[in-house]
């Protein structure tokens, strides 16, 4: 019993430990890495411009509605590329709408390029009643 309950107490300090750590991670051009809005990450700069992260618009997204996506991005003639895992994306550029029928958590990918560079972000959208 006692074997037990302490295989038990170190394989949940174990689990605890393991799933806090500190995010360093940096955006290398043309890579993909899961952020949401409420996430810090660090800037994916360089050349002639920054692509930050992706704002929704409300989150999480509810049956029936859809939901604003905006990509924070500064820079001189950036073409904006969408895509998702699930539903539907209207509009183009840096500012467009998600909508879903299915309950569940999906991604959304945009991709931003100056011509030159080209920066992606992926960030979970959930999808709820």
């Amino acid at each position: 019993m006692k074997k037990s309950v302490l295989i038990f107490i170190f394989f949940s300090v174990f689990l605890l430990v393991g799933r806090c750590k500190k995010n360093t991670d940096t955006i290398p051009y043309g890579t993909s890495l899961n952020y949401s809005e409420t996430t810090n990450p660090n800037t994916n700069t360089g050349g002639a411009f920054s692509f930050t992260k992706i704002i929704i618009s409300p989150n999480p997204v509810r049956i029936g509605t859809a939901s604003k996506l905006t990509a924070v991005a500064t820079g001189n003639n950036l073409t904006y590329k969408w895509s998702t895992s699930h539903g539907d994306l209207f509009g183009t550029g840096y500012s467009i709408y998600y909508s879903d029928s299915c309950i569940g958590t999906y991604t959304v990918t945009c991709t931003v390029s100056d011509g030159t560079h080209t920066a992606t972000i992926t960030v979970p959208i959930t999808i709820t009643n």
